[in-house]
């Protein structure tokens, strides 16, 4: 009889086993964040299933980093006014890595003054 294929909820359960002993070392707070990580990983388990992805931990992975862009954009939507965002959303790299306007002057003179 051939195997049963088995599903990403399962191999996410796997992964969780297979990293029990470094969530145990972690600190109790972390152990938190640790466990809402494998959480949001459910929500792309479609995705995840439909790559089927020879090393599951790389679909894994990549869910818990396209959360966490979700995420930042989320936060970057609520921090600057709708304007700023929408030029933010046309540059090519992340809003931490663009320079402001006046912040080389700044910067200027903060080294000129030392």
């Amino acid at each position: 009889m051939g195997r049963t294929v088995p599903t990403f909820r399962q191999l996410i359960d796997d992964a969780i086993a297979r990293w029990s002993k470094f969530r145990r070392a972690l600190r109790r707070e972390d152990q938190e964040y640790f466990d809402r990580l494998f959480r949001r990983v459910r929500s792309y388990t479609q995705a995840a299933t439909y790559q089927a992805s020879d090393n599951p931990m790389e679909a894994i992975l990549l869910s818990i980093a396209l959360d966490h862009e979700k995420r930042l954009d989320a936060l970057e939507r609520a921090a600057l006014p709708p304007r700023e965002y929408l030029e933010k959303s046309e540059a090519p790299e992340p809003l931490a890595l663009q320079q402001h306007p006046g912040t080389e002057m700044q910067e200027l003179e903060d080294d000129a003054t030392k």
